[in-house]
């Protein structure tokens, strides 16, 4: 590094001793400011070879002891790693390297009329690849998501130096597993990100900043849920106590809050102008009522800077109050904010302490803060207390231990609270698989009391990836032990901790004992069988645990349908029994793609996990079963106004764990998400039989590794999802859709370029292509549509369909632009070609928006003689293509075709995915090796490494590794 980046003095260090939480502090043996990717890479591999860990690190702002350098470690300073290395302003994407600071960005992007989302109040220091490490939320995520939603690729250096690309980098989905879903939240303990792709938003047309004050703590809490509960969904919504009030207006973040009130709203409405005062207009009615005794707008943008600066400055005039203070971060449903808020203010008098609260109200992200003197022993030991009594609250309420500030150090003894031993187990397997040495970040997160005990949860990496076989699994029930036996240690420790409601579940040495009896199950069970018909002995071991039936259609294969979790567990630890293969179904519709053989197979099929569990309205989220078809839960949500704004292709069939595990996505996944923005937690069965919970039911949760992302999308090749927590959103006021035919395809693009560039917000965005016939390509041209559809109150809808016309009467724009008011039966389906028994292969192209219409272009041009397009569909913001084939000549070209665009496409980025394949095509890709999947390179070592731990003995279907 040279000596000008290295800093090894005592006295150098003590600035890197702890981060924003000083309670928790660890000198580092050194400090590295590494400038490049290559150079944090060099000094990982060198690290690795001494066997010596390290902390990445960014700024310094954490406020859960994440980034400091245990065990003698080393610090990886990233603040000099600060450059916008490159701006796409068409395809609003930036790649930055880690370093460069929140604020920074958006400032360097403001030009072009874009931003970076995610504001944390820490934003003008802290940064990005610190937001990563959190996943960062900040006063705007309740419109806009959290950092998971705005980050779409990240360069990443593994504990061995090596490095890997995660994500598509903007140019749609990437194939295989979420590996970047799951690394972002993971604190540093599974990498270093050295560089980070972002999605950028337009900046908003218009802001109305709203301030209402209260002479009650409850009716602000209860204005809050009556905001979210009429439909509208401000850009923030936050709250500030009396004590807060009374800080910030006696420092330099004064803002004219009054003074004697006990709380105060800050709202912020944005979007288009129009309909935008009528918005602003219900906000202030519904505040005021709710006991507001006032509701006044900023002037104007001078006025609504101050507002922000006094929220953001909130933390720092707490030094008026206290010369410590104990920041907290938990989260509960907003529905409970009330109860919980009063009970924090009970607990901070039952033990003499102030208390201030300034926090999240719409994601219902408390922070409670309690101010002290640490000089003071007698009133640290009270702190703690405090401390303990308001996170047992705010999990009895149903909420999570921590939001957006993390566990680190800080939180880790209160993750039994909220998770199993085996829950933990899974999140040790996958810690395992990113980082097998254990050197990363060590520590953190999971509650590792006799300190060496995560080294030995971590594989030996051997000479190569670990094989599937006994040393993977003597690892894998190494991690559940350990997991076990740190679980019953932290109880111990924790044992006061245990709120009455959990108590109550079941002692938790019966837990211990099932995870070591699933350990020791599993070291008993015998290794796969080969692939022949399952006998009738076999068939009878699953008679009594389940619904049995036998299915002609796949060869007589055995189809189990379990009526709950527990039959679940019970089905799949008889297949690990007897070493019986297990494929996960949903509606089945994608059995066959790579399962064409049934033999020796059992199919698990979900139909029968059929229950809608629990639906809070007011929380906007609901927890039903992996059975519930999506358009049955979307027809009982629309009575309470709300909907699951999911539309996969075959959504009338689909059932929602269908819809999770392909993480499928139509036309709307551009301005909603795909399903993986909406999954909040959800109840899985592995390979094993073991039951494990991950997320939660609350809208924001960093408690923990987001394996939500991992299962997601994982097409049952890593568990049986058995159950799911989503959240919502409220119904849109209106909805149309403007539509304009072509008889050219680059007039069709070029309607929707203006779409986007016209300052629209459309909800969904389609060029689509078809034939009215299955006829000769010569004999009847295809005609090809655009089509922007629009949603939200009906004023804002109507100026934009009317701009959209206006915008069509420009220029060489295409003729006969219409509008279509009924338009649900244009978006079925996903927006996308139908698939018939007739198609031979169906294909999903993922690219970066403007280079879409060229790849679609150019496999036309590929395929030639070789087969005929006969249909696509593309989602154009959202770079994502469906096409299929129905007419192939010569298969062998056609594969050829195929490859040649993949190549093409991946050096930006980009992939070709065969979603669907029959007769001959199949088997002219199986002789010539074609993968279908395209995944390969470090990312597919890293994929198999989670396969491996997650399912060691390859029970489950091996998708995605060719």
């Amino acid at each position: 590094m040279g000596r000008e980046n290295v800093l090894a003095g005592r006295d150098e260090l003590l600035v890197y001793e702890c981060d924003g939480l000083p309670q928790h502090r660890h000198a580092p043996r050194v400090v590295v400011f590494p400038a490049s990717t290559e150079e944090v890479a060099a000094v990982v591999g060198e690290l690795a070879r001494a066997n010596v860990s390290f902390a990445p690190r960014g700024a310094g702002t954490g406020l859960s002891g994440g980034a400091l350098a245990v065990n003698d470690g080393v610090v990886i300073e990233m603040a000099r790693m600060r450059r916008l290395l490159k701006l796409d302003v068409e395809n609003r994407v930036a790649v930055v390297q880690t370093g460069m600071v929140n604020a920074q960005l958006s400032r360097a992007v403001a030009a072009h009329g874009l931003y970076y989302a995610p504001d944390p109040s820490s934003g003008a220091s802290c940064t990005v690849g610190g937001n990563i490490a959190e996943n960062a939320g900040g006063i705007h995520c309740l419109k806009y998501g959290v950092t998971t939603d705005h980050v779409v690729g990240a360069r990443v250096v593994l504990s061995d130096g090596a490095v890997v690309d995660l994500g598509a980098g903007g140019a749609g989905d990437a194939a295989g597993y979420d590996l970047l879903g799951a690394f972002v939240g993971s604190e540093g303990t599974f990498g270093v990100a050295t560089e980070a792709t972002v999605k950028l938003l337009p900046l908003p047309q218009s802001v109305r900043t709203l301030l209402a004050d209260f002479a009650d703590i409850d009716d602000a809490s209860r204005a809050v849920s009556a905001i979210i509960a009429a439909g509208l969904i401000p850009a923030a919504l936050e709250m500030v106590d009396g004590a807060t009030i009374c800080a910030v207006e006696a420092s330099v973040f004064a803002a004219g809050l009054p003074l004697d009130a006990q709380a105060a709203l800050l709202i912020e409405l944005d979007g288009l102008e129009a309909g935008l005062d009528e918005e602003a207009r219900r906000v202030e009615d519904i505040c005021l009522r709710n006991g507001a005794r006032g509701v006044r707008r900023a002037a104007d943008e001078r006025e609504r800077k101050r507002l922000w600066a006094a929220r953001k400055g909130a933390f720092g005039a707490m030094g008026r109050l206290a010369p410590d203070m104990m920041l907290q971060d938990a989260v509960v449903p907003r529905s409970r904010l009330p109860e919980v808020l009063a009970e924090t203010y009970r607990i901070s008098a039952k033990y003499g302490l102030i208390l201030a609260n300034v926090f999240h109200a719409g994601d219902g992200n408390l922070h409670p803060i309690l101010c002290f003197d640490r000089r003071d022993a007698e009133e640290m030991r009270r702190v703690e207390c405090a401390n303990r009594e308001i996170v047992e609250t705010c999990v009895r309420a149903g909420g999570t231990l921590t939001g957006e500030h993390g566990v680190g150090l800080d939180k880790s003894k209160y993750m039994p609270l909220l998770f199993s031993a085996d829950d933990m187990g899974a999140m040790l397997d996958v810690r395992a698989a990113f980082d097998p040495s254990g050197l990363c970040n060590p520590g953190k997160i999971i509650p590792a009391p006799r300190g060496c005990g995560e080294a030995r949860v971590a594989a030996s990496r051997g000479n190569g990836s670990p094989g599937v076989g006994d040393g993977a699994r003597g690892d894998a029930r190494a991690a559940r032990e350990e997991a076990a036996d740190e679980v019953e240690s932290a109880a111990v420790t924790a044992a006061t901790f245990v709120v009455p409601e959990m108590a109550a579940a079941g002692p938790r040495a019966a837990v211990i004992d099932e995870a070591r009896a699933a350990a020791s199950d599993e070291a008993a069970a015998p290794p796969p069988r080969r692939r022949r018909a399952i006998s009738d002995d076999v068939k009878d071991l699953f008679r009594p645990l389940a619904e049995t039936a036998e299915d002609e259609s796949r060869g007589g294969a055995l189809v189990v349908s379990p009526a709950s979790t527990d039959e679940a567990a019970e089905v799949l630890r008889a297949a690990a029994r007897e070493g019986v293969p297990v494929v996960p179904v949903g509606a089945g519709s994608w059995i066959g793609v790579d399962e064409t053989d049934a033999r020796g197979r059992v199919f698990v099929s979900t139909r029968r996990l059929s229950r809608v569990v629990e639906h809070s309205p007011a929380d906007l989220v609901v927890s039903v079963e992996a059975g519930v078809p999506l358009s049955v839960l979307n027809d009982g949500l629309a009575r309470a106004g709300q909907w699951l704004p999911l539309d996969p292709p075959g959504a009338e069939r689909a059932t929602l764990g269908g819809v999770v595990a392909t993480n499928a996505a139509g036309a709307h996944g551009f301005a909603y998400g795909t399903a993986r923005a909406f999954v909040l937690g959800m109840t899985v069965v592995l390979a094993d039989g073991r039951v494990i919970r991950v997320g939660g039911r609350v809208v924001k949760n960093v408690a923990g590794y987001d394996l939500s992302k991992l299962f997601t999308g994982s097409f049952g090749t890593l568990g049986l999802i058995t159950e799911i927590n989503f959240k919502l959103r409220p119904r849109p006021e209106r909805e149309a859709t403007v539509r304009a035919n072509s008889e050219s395809v680059d007039a069709a693009f070029a309607a929707a370029g203006k779409i986007i560039r016209g300052g629209l917000l459309p909800v969904a965005l389609d060029v689509r292509a078809g034939r009215a016939s299955r006829e000769p390509r010569a004999e009847r041209p295809p005609r090809f549509g655009m089509l922007a559809r629009f949603a939200g109150s009906a004023r804002a809808v109507e100026s934009q369909v009317a701009r959209a016309l206006d915008l069509f009467g420009e220029g060489h724009a295409p003729a006969g632009a219409e509008v279509v008011a009924d338009d649900a039966r244009l978006w079925a389906e996903g927006g996308g070609p139908t698939q018939d028994e007739s198609h031979l292969v169906g294909l999903k192209i993922n690219a970066l928006p403007t280079r879409l219409p060229g790849a679609l272009r150019r496999l036309e041009e590929l395929l030639g003689a070789s087969a005929a397009l006969d249909a696509w569909g593309a989602n154009v913001a959202a770079g994502r293509a469906r096409a299929r084939l129905n007419r192939i000549d010569s298969p062998a070209g056609c594969v050829e075709a195929l490859a040649r665009l993949r190549a093409e496409l991946g050096d930006a980025g980009g992939s070709v995915v065969v979603e669907s394949v029959a007769g001959e095509s199949r088997a002219a890709m199986e002789r010539s090796g074609f993968d279908r999947w395209g995944v390969g390179g470090e990312r597919a070592a890293l994929m198999r490494r989670v396969k491996q731990r997650l399912d060691p003995r390859g029970l489950l279907p091996r998708r995605f590794l060719a």
